[in-house]
C-alpha cells in the first residue's frame, strides 16, 4: 500500500486509501453523495440513515354547478325508485299516519254522560268497533295521553 495522501472528488479532504489507484472518496458516504449530486437527486436523507415523509400531491376537488346538478339528479331519481318499490305496508309512518290513529283511537270510545257510573266507580262508553255499551275505569285515550313518545313527542 502507499502512504500517499489523496484528495477526497467530493468532500475534500485528505485520505489514504485502502484500495490502490482505484479509490476517488474518502468514504463510502463521499461516493454516494457524490453519485446523488452527479444524477440531480435531491439529498433529502439525513445523515442518520432515515428518510424524511414525502410531500403528497394535494388533489384539491372544486364544486361546480354540473357537479352540484347530477347530485340533484342522482338524489331525486333514487328517491322516485324507492317510492315504486316499496310496499305501502313496509313505508315509514309520518307524524301525519300517527295522529290519525289517535283521533281513531279516541273515537272509538265515547263517553255515555246519560247512564251512572258503576258501583266500582268504572264510567260508561260507548265502543264504536264492537257497536257495545263498555265499562272503564280509565278510557284508553286518556292513557294514550299520559304516555311519551320517543324523542319528546307527546300526543
Amino acid at each position: 500500500m502507499e502512504n500517499h495522501e489523496y484528495i477526497c472528488h467530493y468532500c475534500g479532504k485528505f485520505y489514504i486509501p485502502r484500495r490502490r489507484h482505484v479509490q476517488r472518496y474518502c468514504c463510502t458516504s463521499c461516493r454516494v453523495n457524490s453519485f446523488n449530486q452527479r444524477n440531480k437527486k435531491s439529498l433529502t436523507e439525513p445523515k442518520n440513515g432515515l428518510s424524511l415523509p414525502e410531500k403528497e400531491e394535494k388533489n384539491e376537488q372544486k364544486i361546480s354547478m354540473a357537479g352540484i346538478g347530477n347530485a340533484a339528479i342522482a338524489i331525486g331519481a333514487t328517491d322516485f325508485v324507492k317510492t315504486i318499490f316499496t310496499k305501502e305496508e313496509n313505508k315509514p309512518a309520518t307524524k301525519g299516519d300517527l295522529l290519525g290513529m289517535l283521533s281513531k283511537i279516541q273515537l272509538r270510545y265515547m263517553p255515555i254522560s246519560n247512564i251512572p257510573n258503576r258501583g266500582d266507580g268504572a264510567r260508561p262508553f260507548y265502543d264504536s268497533g264492537t257497536e257495545t255499551i263498555v265499562f272503564r275505569h280509565q278510557p284508553p285515550s286518556l292513557k294514550l295521553n299520559q304516555t311519551k313518545m320517543p324523542g319528546n313527542f307527546k300526543f
